[in-house]
């Protein structure tokens, strides 16, 4: 990167995006920007050639296919690096290795990197009974979001599997999210976002029951019940399955009158119980 010049950017979680600065560098030929989207994935990995012609063309690859790759990965270079040139001088990000690449950047350069980060200092502060300080990293995590991951590249169908684990690493730290806002006795601010998360993914079992508990802490107790009768009727349907112990337990305790938060769903301080352990299925 040049003395002066503003540091690049890149966005994946919603529509591709290169800018620096106010700019926009982000490639508009479709080959191009699916093949810098990869890289952007993959950052400061390397990735075969192999894999990303495959990729590039859902492994049906013409002859020329490396040979375009290298004419697509120059044109990369010069949008990323407006005038540069390939006599004597390596690319400041985008690199060439034997039978490969790697795209090298720096954490605070990739929204993802970043993501991911404030996710873990997260899991930190629940680790530590800070349910504050991780209602906050886990809200900055999430406001990284713009919509759905690489959605200007989804009809590509090269990133199919991406996207997924990328959304399902939304939907868990949403329900990590909520998690601590129900620690923080903040569940009543929760109940409309886990009403449409519940719909949007009946299968989704805890989002079930933490709609209950902030339904209860809301002074909703009905509401709860009829939200785990919505919940029967949802897992009924679409897999013609009951709902799991936990959240039958959650249903008894609320139909007895007792407090959930008394029942070994919290301890004192921290989550305690209120998470579930990432080894559990949703």
């Amino acid at each position: 990167m040049a003395t002066g010049d503003e540091p690049l950017h890149f966005r994946v979680l919603g529509t591709f995006e290169v800018t620096r600065g106010n700019r926009r560098c982000t490639p508009t030929a479709s080959k191009q920007r699916a093949l810098l989207a990869l890289l952007a994935l993959h950052a400061n990995e390397f990735v075969p050639t192999s894999r990303i012609v495959d990729e590039l063309w859902s492994r049906s690859a013409p002859r020329s296919a490396i040979a375009a790759l290298h004419g697509y990965v120059t044109a990369v270079r010069r949008v990323l690096t407006p005038g540069w040139t390939s006599a004597g001088t390596s690319h400041p990000f985008l690199n060439t290795r034997p039978s490969g690449y790697i795209l090298s950047l720096e954490p605070h350069q990739l929204d993802l990197t970043r993501f991911r980060r404030l996710a873990r200092q997260g899991q930190v502060a629940v680790a530590a009974g800070d349910c504050v300080r991780a209602e906050e990293m886990f809200a900055s995590a999430l406001g990284l979001w713009r919509g759905s991951p690489l959605a200007d590249l989804r009809e590509t169908g090269m990133f199919e599997h991406d996207i997924s684990r990328l959304e399902k690493e939304y939907l868990e730290l949403l329900r990590d999210r909520f998690d601590v806002m129900l620690c923080n006795g903040d569940g009543h601010l929760a109940v409309c976002d886990l009403e449409e998360l519940c719909r949007s993914y009946p299968m989704w079992e805890r989002f079930h029951e933490q709609l209950m508990l902030a339904l209860c802490q809301a002074e909703r107790r009905a509401d709860a019940l009829t939200a785990y009768a919505r919940a029967y009727r949802a897992l009924s349907s679409h897999a013609g399955i009951e709902p799991g112990p936990r959240l039958r337990a959650m249903h008894q305790v609320i139909l007895s009158g007792d407090d959930p938060f008394d029942r070994g769903h919290r301890h004192d301080r921290g989550l305690a119980g209120l998470r579930l352990a990432h080894t559990v299925s949703p």
